[in-house]
């Protein structure tokens, strides 16, 4: 095949849904010469290997009865149910050490939860402000509120953590008093009267909460590593391009996005 015509090949193939699925680099002229290569030798290299390991994707999925040879997880479990891969699952000791290592991971900001009604011109929340007399009132007036996702349920605008409002609404809240009465205050809404219900301070979530999903995103982790290795392997015994200097996972794995 002339090189003109292999370019042209490799395009479509990277373009197909072989392609897609191996991650394989979108046009030729991405393909960068190795060491001693030059760009057509390269090229050809990476072409070779595209084509085999797309077969060797789709003999090792007929061998082992993968379904979907585009999920990294379906592998993990035919390989185990075929013996080919024995994995542990992780520990408790293991989910502390990350727990730890991460902590960043686990704060909870402080969120506060808000009562508001919300009114067109600052005479009128001057005057909700004035009869709301506390929390209780406050919510009976929601009735005239603007906002009618909140007017239902007397205000409330549920938890609110800093970042989600902007400018003097955001400020009042969190620097409000719980169970005071404020107002008004001006957002590009209009004009609020509000009250802080509650207050949900900042903290780190305790390991006994986090540690569920930490097990959960080790055991994931080890399956995708274990999978990856096994494909290397796979990989080295069965693919050799003469001429090639491409890496061993060089154009993509089932379910990656590798480029090379």
């Amino acid at each position: 095949m002339a090189e003109p015509e292999l370019a042209a090949y490799l395009v479509e193939l990277a373009g197909s849904t072989v392609g897609l699925r191996l991650g394989l680099c979108p046009s030729p002229d991405g393909i960068v010469a190795g060491a001693g290569q030059n760009k057509a030798t390269a090229i050809r290299s990476w072409g070779t290997r595209s084509v085999l390991l797309d077969r060797l994707v789709a003999l090792e999925a007929a061998r082992l009865g993968v379904a979907r040879p585009g999920s990294p997880d379906d592998w993990v479990d035919c390989l185990q149910a075929a013996g080919e891969l024995h994995l542990s699952p992780p520990s408790e000791l293991e989910a502390l050490q990350c727990y730890r290592a991460n902590n960043y991971r686990y704060r909870v900001a402080e969120a506060r939860r808000v009562r508001h009604v919300l009114l067109n011109d600052r005479q009128m929340a001057e005057r909700v402000y004035q009869e709301a007399t506390g929390p209780r009132q406050l919510a009976d007036l929601a009735a005239q509120s603007l906002d009618a996702g909140t007017r239902a349920h007397g205000g409330d605008l549920g938890w609110v953590e800093r970042g989600q409002l902007a400018g003097a609404l955001e400020e009042s809240i969190f620097s409000a008093e719980p169970h005071r009465i404020y107002g008004p205050v001006e957002s590009h809404f209009g004009w609020h009267v509000l009250v802080v219900d509650a207050v949900r301070p900042a903290e780190v979530r305790p390991f006994a909460e986090c540690k569920d999903e930490i097990l959960t995103e080790l055991a994931s982790d080890r399956r995708q590593a274990a999978w990856r290795e096994w494909w290397q392997r796979r990989v080295a015994e069965a693919i050799t391009v003469p001429d090639g200097s491409l890496d061993l996972l060089a154009p993509g794995l089932p379910g990656t996005s590798h480029r090379h």
